[in-house]
């Protein structure tokens, strides 16, 4: 009798300490939420993932059961130490923003596609104006006979100016206009990278705190695995429950290492959009709100046919136009005129009457003798093989393509910014579910561990509501972060980043 008296006495115990903890094992408490990383809670909103809920209060000791003072298991293990943190860390959006300037590879490109552009404007506007070349010779006649040949040395200047152009003067208009579609496709690259980085951001700060939901679950599910081999050895407790315990833990420990590697690609995804090697984090202070209020302020907000990319489509037809009307202008007539001023002068030998009335003597210098011509030369293209009616063809061809592109252009900007406008609203309600989902699978998983002691359940109900309490603690971090996600496409969907 004594002998029973003592096992019901610590199975009391055990019952206790783990109502008091109300499965801390179950549905323990993550880490308290970052300042500023979070969305604002509305009025009378629940408290957001991760907020420690209040244990149960414990359950009376029955009359004649000694004082028990709760004590939390301890439980060690590898996997719960924290990922170490990366290489790099950003201090703020607007060093994030810095490199992105200098840094990111798309932007650069984008950069110096419009120094492209510019030369080529450049080249185009020197078709049309004057052009000025100076030429220099000596040259020695070899005569027959060994006889004394003399040395002539001559310079010249030439200047000429197209005075009937038409191809030309058309083409600065058109280079001119290549070189705003390069602008217009530099500011669209800003705004894709701004939203590539600022996705990176908000995604390191969902993994990391997924990643801190997965330790405490693993924690939860490991504390879970001794008081059941506790109560084994007791005898209240079999060896099924013990297995499925250590399921749990396993299933724990998967979701685990899973989940740090998600953290530790999202590291490497921010630092290849900001054009840097390795892994760059974030700050535990880093404001996902900050991000928003520093990006309106560097955007502006416009109409979606008015977006970067739409203008640039509309640009880029306009060229493929003017470089069909370029090519109807390869048959218009061309005309330049040209003057040169040269002279020339005889060194040796003997000569008489050279260079323009020069006078020389015997084994002496000519007289240098000068000349001036004035020159206008008319070009009328006639038959080239069919060249310029395959140009015609073929910027016909580019004309359609690109009011096709135009087309698409303008219903994808259209398109985007309603969905993005829409899923602010659908990110938040989902946020609203997930919250609902995870304080009753808390409750769940608290009524369950009582039953479970009071021995109405089975270890079964037991591990399986601890999983799902669990797996709805992470539905909710990623719903909230979604929603910051979700502000911050809406706000660059219809903007416009200079």
């Amino acid at each position: 009798m004594p002998r029973r008296r003592l096992r019901m006495v610590a199975v009391l115990t055990l019952a206790s300490l783990a109502l008091h903890q109300g499965v801390a094992l179950a549905q323990p408490a993550p880490p308290p939420a970052r300042p500023g990383q979070l969305p604002q809670g509305r009025p009378g909103q629940q408290a957001p993932a991760g907020a420690a809920a209040p244990p149960p209060a414990a359950a009376p000791a029955p009359a004649g059961a000694p004082a028990v003072t709760p004590q939390r298991i301890e439980v060690n293990d590898p996997a719960l130490a924290p990922v170490p943190p990366a290489a790099r860390t950003l201090a703020s959006w607007n060093e994030a923003r810095a490199i992105i300037e200098q840094r990111s590879v798309d932007l650069v490109v984008a950069v110096q596609e419009v120094a492209r552009a510019e030369g080529s404007a450049r080249r185009a506007l020197a078709q049309a104006l004057p052009n000025l070349d100076a030429s220099g010779e000596l040259s020695r006649l070899l005569a027959p006979g060994g006889a004394d040949a003399p040395t002539r040395a001559g310079a010249s200047i030439t200047l000429r100016q197209p005075i009937l152009a038409p191809r030309a003067w058309y083409g600065i208009g058109t280079a001119d206009l290549a070189v705003e579609v390069a602008k217009l496709s530099l500011e669209d690259r800003r705004r894709f990278t701004l939203v590539a980085v600022a996705d990176a951001v908000v995604s390191i700060v969902t993994t990391e705190r997924l990643s801190e939901v997965n330790r405490v679950g693993l924690r939860s599910a490991l504390e879970l695995l001794e008081l059941t081999r506790r109560r084994e050895r007791l005898g209240t407790g079999t060896k099924l429950d013990v297995v499925r315990a250590e399921q749990d833990v396993a299933l724990a420990r998967a979701t685990l290492v899973s989940g740090d590697e998600s953290l530790r690609r999202a590291r490497e995804a921010l630092g290849a959009a900001l054009g840097l090697k390795g892994e760059v984090g974030v700050p535990q202070e880093f404001s996902l709100n900050g991000i928003a209020a520093e990006l309106g302020s560097q955007c502006t907000q416009t109409r979606t046919d008015q977006r970067a990319d739409v203008r640039a489509a509309r640009a880029e037809l306009e060229l493929a136009e003017r470089g069909l009307t370029d090519a109807k202008l390869a048959f218009a007539p061309y005309a330049e005129v040209s003057s040169t001023l040269g002279t020339e002068t005889y060194f040796g030998g003997t000569t008489s009457g050279v260079g323009g009335g020069g006078v020389g003597d015997a084994g002496g210098a000519a007289r240098p003798g000068w000349s001036w011509s004035i020159r206008a030369v008319l070009t009328v293209p006639i038959w080239d093989g069919g060249a310029r009616y395959g140009d015609l063809r073929i910027n016909r061809a580019a004309v359609e393509q690109q009011r096709a592109r135009l087309g698409a252009a303008e219903r994808s900007a259209e398109l985007e910014s309603t969905q993005a406008v829409r899923s602010v609203e659908v990110a938040e309600q989902a946020r609203a579910v997930a919250e609902q989902s995870r304080d009753l699978a808390r409750e769940t998983a608290r009524l369950t561990q009582v039953a479970y002691e009071a021995g109405t359940v089975t270890s079964f109900d037991l591990v399986e509501s601890g999983r799902r309490q669990r797996q709805a603690e992470i539905d909710l971090a990623v719903r909230e972060f979604e929603v910051v996600k979700a502000k911050i496409s809406a706000l660059l969907a219809s903007a416009s980043c200079k």
